[in-house]
């Protein structure tokens, strides 16, 4: 999958470009689980499931939270 860019959008309230947050969160992917995703690649990730917790203006890490249902 190729890295898609924030188009600066006004609904774009995350302070890190797209491809920024993306590499965030792989990042900590990586490091989550006691490992388990260590060897995550970015195009393994389904990033259309992501996009809309980056256009909340989510951190990566509250994103992972989210997404893992860390955070009720």
């Amino acid at each position: 999958m190729e890295l898609q860019h924030s188009a600066g959008s006004v609904g774009d309230v995350n302070p890190l470009t797209w491809a920024q947050w993306q590499h965030a969160v792989l990042a900590l992917l990586r490091d989550d689980v006691s490992g388990a995703l260590r060897s995550i690649e970015i195009d393994e990730v389904d990033w259309d499931a992501w996009r809309s917790l980056y256009t909340e203006g989510r951190c990566p890490r509250s994103a992972i939270d989210r997404a893992l249902a860390r955070d009720l």
